[in-house]
């Protein structure tokens, strides 16, 4: 079983990314100083941990990838990069297992586009050894007829 943690998503979502657009540069959870537009910043929002059913839990991840356009017009570039992520982003290959992006959204606020995408799955704990029985009392009658 793999085991999946926040940073391995974290970093899976980063390495989509730079497979799907290899010129740009992407950074993770901070934004360096002089940065060369255009690149990504992806940033996870939330994380939640619900349990389901018995040993089942639901992990979501929220993200907002931010994307800084370099032209004239950044917010048709935005625009466009945003049609580009919805479809790019519907099944992210993260360490050999697919997952699928959810809940996408994006807005552009002063030229920069902030698009939003979830990644839901579930996961199950291990199953605990339980004591199958430890004794027995049966008692037995015999009716007369």
């Amino acid at each position: 079983m793999i085991e999946v943690t926040v940073n391995s998503i974290r970093s899976g979502l980063i390495l989509a990314l730079s497979d799907l657009f290899p010129t740009m540069g992407i950074y993770g959870e901070a934004i360096r100083e002089g940065f060369e537009a255009p690149c990504f910043f992806v940033k996870l929002l939330t994380m939640g941990h619900d349990q389901e059913l018995d040993r089942r839990y639901r992990r979501s991840y929220s993200f907002d990838i931010h994307y800084f356009p370099d032209s004239a017009d950044p917010n048709e570039e935005a625009h466009g990069m945003a049609e580009q992520l919805y479809d790019k982003l519907r099944q992210v290959n993260i360490d050999g297992a697919l997952y699928r992006g959810t809940s996408m959204n994006h807005e552009v606020v002063d030229g920069v586009l902030h698009f939003f995408v979830d990644i839901n799955f579930f996961v199950y704990s291990e199953k605990q050894p339980e004591i199958k029985m430890q004794t027995l009392k049966q008692e037995g009658y015999l009716k007369n007829v």
